[in-house]
């Protein structure tokens, strides 16, 4: 049995915890707006805590230095550190062999590394202490993804929603697997289920867009591309995930883009802003085009749909595209804020 030098690591406990706190204020510094997401597949996030309900929580003390590490590791692969953050989550597992958090933890670091064998281990070995741990699932998921093994990524991603059908990464990741696989009608069906959700999802947006290309369903395509560009997805690099560029799509699908959904997957250095007024205009035009719904220009516009139809009324664009189903949701919004 290895002899864990305590005494030495509780000596720099104050040290650590200053550092983590250091490291936590540089990421909140570099927020998610000043990025831009290129990855089409969606990952669950660290996971903070010790392990998961059914495993008591030890009371020795090493826990407590393996929790500082934990949040190190966590810290420094958010700052972009994945090296130092292997070696914390290393260093949290040899203090608590059975951490099954820094295990899942690690697994994402490597993932950020490009070392998907090494995640790939870590997810099991998280799986292996907690059974039912369904953003294990999603994310070895996406290792086994990314190794080409289909089979083993449909069942973990499957395994995951059946574990937790209110989780948005599993059914985001397997319709992207299933556009893949090019059952189109699979993969809408389950980014819409994930956008349901959670309609922040933006690389669902992405994927559910270039799904409808194969329809040659334009106006769609170009909704869901505009609503991820807005998310700061970089629907570009999630295009040529599927193909290498729209000749190449036209060439194995037989089917010409439109020169004005194409200009949407050129390539950009960076992604554009919009400024409040530029927003609304840009929603209120989109909506009149039919490019967006109500729903989504109003998200564009940062207001409520009811808002939105509202301010239509006043730059004289009408809302009588709206089916039954929508204008019953808009009447019964109209009655519960009456009565409020």
């Amino acid at each position: 049995m290895q002899t864990l030098n305590v005494a030495n690591e509780l000596n720099s406990t104050n040290t650590s915890q200053k550092d983590t706190v250091e490291l936590q204020q540089s990421v909140s510094s570099k927020q998610d707006t000043d990025r831009k997401i290129v990855d089409p597949y969606i990952h669950c996030g660290f996971a903070h805590s010790h392990p998961t309900e059914g495993m008591p929580k030890p009371t020795h003390r090493q826990l407590t230095e393996a929790e500082i590490c934990n949040t190190q590791g966590i810290a420094y692969s958010e700052n972009g550190e994945h090296a130092r953050a292997t070696a914390s989550f290393d260093k949290a597992i040899e203090l608590q062999p059975d951490y099954t958090n820094a295990h899942y933890n690690r697994g994402i670091a490597y993932m950020r590394k490009g070392e998907v064998d090494n995640a790939l281990a870590d997810y099991s070995g998280a799986i292996q202490f907690e059974r039912n741990y369904a953003e294990a699932y999603n994310n070895r998921g996406i290792a086994y993804q990314k190794k080409c093994e289909i089979i083993y990524a449909v069942q973990d991603y499957s395994t995951a929603i059946g574990l937790n059908p209110e989780l948005v990464e599993p059914y985001a990741n397997r319709g992207s697997l299933y556009l893949s696989r090019l059952d189109i009608y699979r993969a809408v069906h389950d980014c819409s289920k994930a956008l349901r959700l959670d309609p922040d999802a933006g690389a669902a947006y992405a994927t559910c867009g270039v799904a409808w290309l194969h329809y040659g369903h334009w106006k769609k395509a170009k909704a869901d591309f505009t609503v991820a560009t807005i998310l700061r997805v970089d629907v570009s690099a999630v295009f040529r995930h599927f193909y290498k560029n729209t000749e190449d799509f036209a060439q194995k699908t037989e089917i010409q883009i439109p020169e004005d959904v194409a200009d949407l997957l050129v390539p950009q250095a960076e992604l554009p802003e919009f400024e409040e007024g530029a927003r609304l205009k840009f929603a209120l035009k989109a909506y009149d085009n039919e490019e967006l719904s109500t729903g989504l220009a109003a998200r564009f516009a940062g207001m409520s749909r009811e808002e939105f139809i509202y301010t239509m009324g006043k730059y004289g664009i009408s809302p009588i595209r709206l089916t039954a189903e929508e204008l019953r949701k808009d009447i019964e919004s109209a009655r519960k804020a009456s009565h409020q």
